[in-house]
């Protein structure tokens, strides 16, 4: 069995998606099908067979996977201790985060981080939802959930809370809300049935619920992405309730009802326990904690 098609079996084994997999992969998915078909046909048997939510593996398919995961962490065991045995941190380091919280506030920050560490070769993954990555590549996650998996190092960065937003045109258009009730008479823009938030989408849409026991507000329009509703109400469409955070990484926002709060989320910072010493994670661990303390402003409980 040739370990390429095994490293990439190992990727499909663990995300139970060939979609998934293939977007981590950054391959099509039409050409991750046929390594894994060429994979099946060197081994006689098949691995797995696709479902309506995904993939899942036979029993065979399960004793390649445990051989593949073991096969792959031993060689990642090996690269880690040279790269570990560096001074200097170097090579290529992937970060996976959140569309909203990586195209706003990270991203922009990462100009001093990589004229710093010159031989890091830097790669920021966003997507909508939280990151489903694979413990084979060097890489590190920007979380704003608890991570499931045991074998990941988790560290709190900080806290922030969902508040409300709107345009100083809109509220010059259609005034001020003085008091939860009269949400009811203003447009509010909230998450889509398709949206892929950190948190479950009926409590990043308290909005709609706030105030009310039955009944919730219809709301004025949905989108499925959080940088999209940010642009939303930038362009005066309505209110929303959107990370503290924001506030300043976004034109034209205006804070409204103060003394009524959303949801708590953590942002974590979390990479694999066999990168624990690696001279990339440590810069960019103590790099991030020293953004999260320039800006205590925008969040809480900082560690």
């Amino acid at each position: 069995m040739k370990w390429d098609r095994l490293r990439l079996f190992n990727v499909v084994a663990q995300a139970k998606s060939l979609t998934d997999s293939a977007a981590l992969l950054n391959i099509s998915q039409s050409a991750l099908s046929r390594q894994m078909q060429s994979l099946e046909h060197e081994v006689g048997n098949r691995l797995f067979v696709r479902r309506s939510r995904g993939i899942e593996l036979t029993s065979a398919g399960i004793q390649v996977a445990e051989a593949a995961k073991k096969l792959s962490q031993s060689i990642e065991d090996v690269n880690q201790k040279l790269i570990s045995d560096k001074t200097i941190p170097s090579g290529k380091l992937r970060v996976y985060a959140t569309n909203a919280f990586g195209s706003l506030w990270l991203a922009p920050r990462m100009g001093s981080f990589l004229d710093k560490y010159s031989d890091i070769s830097l790669a920021l993954s966003l997507r909508d939802a939280e990151p489903k990555v694979s413990p084979s590549q060097p890489h590190a996650e920007i979380r704003m959930t608890p991570i499931k998996t045991q074998d990941y190092i988790q560290i709190k960065l900080a806290t922030f809370q969902y508040k409300i937003f709107a345009s100083t045109h809109y509220l010059k258009t259609y005034g001020v809300p003085a008091s939860e009730k009269e949400l009811d008479n203003h447009k509010i823009i909230s998450y889509g049935e398709d949206a892929q938030p950190p948190l479950d989408k009926r409590r990043l849409n308290w909005l709609l619920w706030q105030g009310k026991e039955t009944n919730a507000r219809n709301p004025y329009l949905e989108i499925s992405s959080i940088y999209g509703l940010a642009k939303c109400v930038e362009a005066g469409l309505g209110i929303a309730s959107l990370p503290g955070w924001m506030n300043e990484e976004t034109n034209n926002l205006f804070e409204i009802l103060k003394d009524l709060n959303g949801p708590k989320l953590d942002i974590s910072f979390c990479y694999h326990e066999q990168m624990r010493d690696d001279p990339r994670i440590i810069a960019l661990k103590d790099y991030l904690q020293h953004l999260i303390r320039e800006d205590l402003s925008k969040f809480s409980n900082t560690l």
